[in-house]
This record gives structure tokens, sequence and C-alpha cells, in this order.
């Protein structure tokens, strides 16, 4: 039941990014296993299907560039691992550093959020952080890792994000991304 259920994770992302090239938009309820490295399955998740997804659209969908912003608030080390040097991938990764893992893997870009970070001041590294990513590196698609683990009733999240907080940054990534005319998929 386990590998069945895994494989539909990464299979759903797979497709919700085909959507999203096709319609700008699409979303996976079932996806951002981003603990899983190339060799090893880590934190509940075998396979990684954001990394999946992503060398699936530079293999078949004619993408160059795939940017992975994730924001769930536990680092995406196996994402980052997997792409670590790969320039044809950008992996952003915003997330309280005084959480698990507690090895942490390179991102593109590490943004560390201190426990008991509320709504107003994530936001604040988040427009510091994505437009910039976006203009500079230029991807072709976005895959968007919106955890709700930020959310400030989660007892192992460390962060202080309320309902409002979190239905504002996903809407502002999901807007920022069509602006600049890039797909993105997303997975929760």
């Amino acid at each position: 039941e386990l590998i069945r259920r895994t494989l539909l994770e990464c299979s759903g992302t797979v497709q919700t990014a085909r959507l999203a090239l096709v319609h700008g938009i699409a979303c996976n309820l079932a996806g951002g296993t981003h603990h899983a490295h190339r060799s090893f399955g880590s934190g509940f998740t075998i396979l990684n299907d954001l990394a999946v997804a992503a060398m699936y659209v530079r293999n078949h969908e004619n993408v160059e560039r795939v940017a992975i912003v994730d924001l769930d608030v536990h680092q995406g080390d196996g994402t980052a691992s997997i792409f670590e040097g790969d320039s044809a991938v950008f992996t952003l990764s915003m997330h309280c550093g005084k959480n698990f893992p507690f090895r942490k893997s390179r991102s593109s870009l590490d943004i560390d959020v201190e426990p008991g970070t509320e709504d107003r001041e994530y936001m604040r590294m988040l427009l510091g952080a994505l437009p910039t990513m976006l203009s500079a590196f230029r991807p072709q698609l976005v895959l968007y890792d919106a955890g709700v683990d930020v959310f400030e009733g989660d007892q192992l999240g460390h962060l202080k994000l309320t309902h409002g907080g979190i239905f504002e940054r996903d809407r502002y990534v999901i807007e920022t991304c069509v602006r600049a005319g890039v797909p993105v998929a997303c997975v929760v």
C-alpha cells in the first residue's frame, strides 16, 4: 500500500506539472515528498515527487529551467541534494532552520525562518526572494510546495502563520508566477 501511494503521489505531481504547462496552473493535493534523496528515503517519504516531476518535464516537455519553491516548514533537503550542482533547477527553500532535518542540504537559496515568525515577517522574507529568483533564473515552470505545517496550530512546526497568512502566501506565490508568465504546479 505504501509503494502504491508513493507512486500515485509522484504520478500526480508529474500530471500536475504537465497540466500547469498547458493551463498555467494546476494543483496536486497529495504531493510534497521533499525529504526523499536520490538513493534513500527520509522523513516518511520514499520517492521525491518534486524531483521526479522536474526531471520528467525537462526530459519530455521541452522545459529547460525549473524552479522548485518549497515553503514547507521543513527544508526540502532531498530536493536540494538531488539538484545540487544542477544549473537547470533552482531550489528555493524557506523553512524553520531549527526544525527537521537537523542536517541540512544546500539549496540554491535557503531562507532560515526563526521559530515564532508570524505572517508579516514571513511575507517580508518571501517578497524579498521570489521576484528576484524569477527574474534572475527565468524558470519555464515553478513547482510550488505549499506546505501547511507553517500554521500556528501545528505543534511541530514552530512557526506562527495564521490561516489568513497562509492564504496570502499562496495567493502571492501563484499571482507572482502568473504575472511573470511562469506556469505554476502546486503540491500540498
